[in-house]
């Protein structure tokens, strides 16, 4: 299971949302991670990622890609990055195969999307997880626009109200989409937020105004 599973995605022909998780099995090959981390950022980074991160060591829209690797330490459990083409995702696949660091890979997106991906790099598949969806009592849910844009925060640090009010400032001329989807990506924790998809959600949004 992983926290970037969850993300409300709507099939309107958009293939702009991929997440590209790595781990290592705590106790079993995490000795050296720091040094393996900053292998597969610097691997990732060459592929043009929309946002790349680490719990505890920032994310694109707070840090550069050097402060974030210094800023990585043993304890860090994994590291992400997040890619907004299908081309870029089959090439980053393509090397982190080539590479072969050793950690678990985890790419998260619809299925049979990543699916396709993974057999254009020439990857059989171990396993998949699939969300399950949102059940319980859904009346006070935001509209799926805005749940497509705070779910892309695993750990829930974006609020609904706060993607309210960046639509307004576009509306009102006070901000840019650009702009609004890099605040909205600063309370995302390990940097897994995609502001690409964000800014295009929130002009969508803004125009619905």
């Amino acid at each position: 299971m992983t926290h970037t599973l969850h993300r409300v995605k709507t099939r309107s022909g958009q293939t702009d949302d991929y997440v590209v998780l790595i781990m290592p099995a705590r106790g079993i090959n995490n000795q050296n991670s720091v040094e393996i981390f900053k292998k597969y950022l610097d691997l990732m980074a060459q592929f043009d990622p929309v946002n790349m991160g680490a719990i505890g060591c920032g994310n694109f829209a707070t840090h550069t890609l050097e402060e974030i690797k210094a800023n990585l330490k043993p304890e860090v459990p994994m590291v992400h990055g997040v890619f907004d083409t299908r081309d870029k995702l089959i090439e980053v696949m393509k090397a982190l195969k080539e590479a072969d660091y050793g950690y678990s890979v985890v790419v998260s997106g619809l299925v049979d999307d990543v699916d396709c991906c993974a057999k254009a790099a020439g990857i059989n598949r171990h396993s998949v997880d699939i969300s399950l969806g949102i059940w319980g009592n859904v009346d006070k849910l935001p509209e799926t626009q805005i749940l497509e844009i705070t779910t892309m925060c695993g750990h829930a640090m974006i609020s609904a109200g706060l993607v309210t009010k960046m639509v307004e400032d576009i509306k009102a001329g006070r901000r840019t989409a650009k702009d609004a989807a890099n605040e909205l990506s600063k309370p995302c924790a390990c940097g897994i937020f995609n502001p690409h998809k964000a800014e295009r959600l929130l002009l969508e949004l803004a125009e619905k105004l």
